[in-house]
């Protein structure tokens, strides 16, 4: 059974929204960590926390981005074939 282009695309679409989420996540988590920083109160413990979950969101947003490319190519080449 070849495979259906249109629903590899509509899986593409779906990463691409979660890559976007993540990075909007990682945008949240960029502000939280200048107001950590600006206060200088917070324990070393949260910030190495919130650097943490912000590291994860950009390789996960940069992950799903590249996976949403890939598969949006091999549906090209299924409309192809």
């Amino acid at each position: 059974m070849p495979a259906d282009p249109s629903l590899i695309t509509a899986h593409a679409a779906v990463l691409q929204s979660d890559a976007r989420t993540l990075a909007e996540c990682a945008e949240r988590l960029q502000a939280i960590r200048a107001r950590l920083e600006a206060g200088g109160c917070a324990p070393r413990w949260l910030r190495a926390a919130v650097e943490a979950h912000l590291a994860a969101c950009a390789t996960a947003a940069a992950d799903l981005t590249t996976a949403a490319t890939h598969l949006r190519r091999y549906a090209e080449r299924a409309y192809r074939a």
